[in-house]
């Protein structure tokens, strides 16, 4: 009989322990995990304004300009699920699971303002919304509307 060198039998040994392995890997890590979560694909997306941004708006020209803001979304329950910040241009997305939510402005300094704004999220897409903010500018010489509850200027 003839004797193999050490080297062949430590090659095949490690040879066999490898492919042990490899064959058997499949049976450590199982099928994938049913508890894994599967991603969201809805949300709320959308763009936060200031307006008026100019001395003397219009009807015609509001002056209306993007703004970056911090903005808090609470749930139904009114807990807080999360802060998104809006870019330079105004845009925003945050990802949510369906349900129903609100917009609110993160508190700051009283001007500009806006006012809460409430979402509703539905399974597979995102609510587009507008976030307007209020720079507490008026336009001047705005005529009152007919309905005004008081004396007409015109009346004095």
């Amino acid at each position: 009989m003839r004797r193999r060198p050490a080297n062949a039998l430590l090659s095949l040994a490690l040879a066999a322990v490898a492919m042990l392995a490899f064959v058997s890997c499949d049976d450590i890590t199982g099928p994938p995990d049913a508890s894994t979560p599967t991603p969201i694909d809805s949300g709320i997306r959308g763009l936060v304004q200031l307006s008026p941004t100019c001395p003397g708006p219009t009807l015609a020209d509001p002056c209306t300009s993007p703004l970056a803001k911090q903005l808090v979304i609470v749930d139904a329950s009114g807990k807080e699920v999360t802060r998104v910040t809006s870019a330079v241009d105004g845009t925003f997305q945050v990802t949510l699971p369906p349900g129903e939510y609100t917009v609110n402005p993160a508190p700051n300094d009283p001007l500009p303002i806006a006012p809460p704004q409430s979402v509703s999220v539905v399974a597979g897409t995102y609510t587009d919304v507008q976030i307007d903010y209020d720079s507490g500018i008026r336009i001047p010489d705005t005529p009152l509307p007919t309905d005004f509850p008081g004396p007409s200027p015109s009346s004095s």
